[in-house]
């Protein structure tokens, strides 16, 4: 039984790799002089194609680990997996909800440093501008302050 705790220390937590159970990955931890190692091997069932040879390493796992214990690690590796992509994905939403505001910020200065518009006296048209919620918005209503002030001026010089 020593041998097993010896084996499991070395073999760790290893989990399928597909719904047949015939693929196991493991991580293999070893220590001599010092050193420490950690690497992940991706163990098949059979050593050949036509799956006549098993393979030594895979039988081995599966006698040191129940197929009990494999499936509770790979449920907790699934799931761990599962909670780094949402957190991925919600930071990514994050990311993309502060470039759009950046954007929208970088729109409407823009279109203040329009000159029809920055001196425009119409200070609801000016202030919806700055409340528009996205660039469509902050554009069609500085499109619509800019013709109304062009006709403005134009009326202005007849």
């Amino acid at each position: 039984m020593s041998d097993y705790a010896e084996l499991r220390k070395k073999y760790v937590e290893p989990i399928w790799l597909n719904i047949e159970k015939t693929i196991i990955e493991v991580t293999e931890e070893t220590n001599e002089n010092r050193v420490f190692r950690t690497q992940t091997l991706v163990i098949k069932k059979w050593d050949d194609d036509e799956e006549t040879l098993p393979n030594y390493l895979f039988q081995l796992i599966t006698e040191i680990y129940s197929e009990e214990e494999i499936d509770q690690f790979t449920d907790k590796s699934n799931k761990e997996h599962k909670e780094d992509n949402e957190r991925v994905k919600k930071a990514d939403e994050q990311n993309y909800e502060l470039l759009r505001l950046e954007r929208l910020f970088k729109t409407k200065l823009d279109i203040f440093n329009i000159d029809a518009i920055f001196n425009s006296d119409n200070k609801k048209a000016k202030s919806e501008i700055r409340r528009a919620k996205n660039d469509v918005e902050a554009i069609a209503l500085a499109v619509m302050l800019f013709l109304e002030e062009k006709k403005k001026n134009s009326d202005e010089n007849i």
